[in-house]
């Protein structure tokens, strides 16, 4: 074969080799999404802990109670749309009985402005709360957007060092999704994960079936025209 032969082979190995490892990668992503949401029904399907003791690993996303204060400060989360509309995810930390500090997820608020927020007011006793906890995840932020309203903060996405640098506390390393139950809970947004596992065994088959395509309809190809 001479060399436009050989590129011409050459790609449409690339192309069926391409797709058939990312058909394996979707499967790999839909059975960790599937653990995670067997693991959260799981979890949620248990009695709510009233004295979970210290936080960790092995609560997550089960139904607790915490106790503690409400600090001052708020975070709003930008960039969160729901059904279309603008609006903020409100993060506010609370301090535990055991003094230490965590972010309570309260949902999210609609609100167009960005010059201004919404006046947000927490009782200042202690308090009980339902909800549950969850991984610190990270979002991309740049620190130079954020944006300082007296007490509050404007940030582009959950950044925990960022969080613990503008409010001068540290943060445990999860965070606590109140209940929607809670009449301190705006809307409720968060889910376990962005897609079903479902979509991703369906990416997965979409992956083999283009692999199919470029193995079949190469070797026709090359058959017909006598490339190899």
């Amino acid at each position: 074969m001479n060399f436009s032969k050989y590129l011409i082979v050459s790609i449409f190995v690339l192309v069926f080799v391409g797709a058939l490892s990312l058909g394996v990668w979707q499967i790999d992503r839909g059975y960790a999404k599937k653990a995670l949401e067997n693991a959260f029904s799981e979890r949620q399907s248990l009695p709510v802990e009233t004295n979970p003791g210290e936080l960790n690993q092995d609560l997550y996303y089960r139904n607790i109670q915490i106790s503690g204060v409400f600090g001052k400060k708020t975070f709003f989360v930008d960039n969160k749309t729901f059904n279309g509309k603008a609006g903020y995810v409100v993060f506010n930390p609370f301090t535990l009985v055991s003094k230490e500090k965590i972010l309570v997820s309260r949902g999210w608020i609609e609100s167009e402005q960005r010059d201004s927020l919404p006046e947000l007011s927490l009782p200042k006793k202690n308090l009980k709360l339902d909800g549950m906890i969850r991984p610190f995840t990270k979002d991309f932020v740049l620190k130079d957007q954020a944006k300082k309203f007296g007490e509050n903060f404007i940030i582009q996405g959950l950044d925990k060092d960022l969080m613990e640098e503008l409010s001068g506390k540290k943060f445990t390393p999860y965070v606590f999704e109140l209940s929607a139950l809670s009449n301190l809970s705006f809307e409720p947004i968060w889910q376990p994960t962005s897609l079903k596992s479902t979509r991703h065994f369906g990416y997965a088959i979409q992956w083999f079936a283009l692999a199919l395509v470029v193995l079949f309809g190469g070797l026709y190809l090359f058959r017909k025209r006598k490339v190899i």
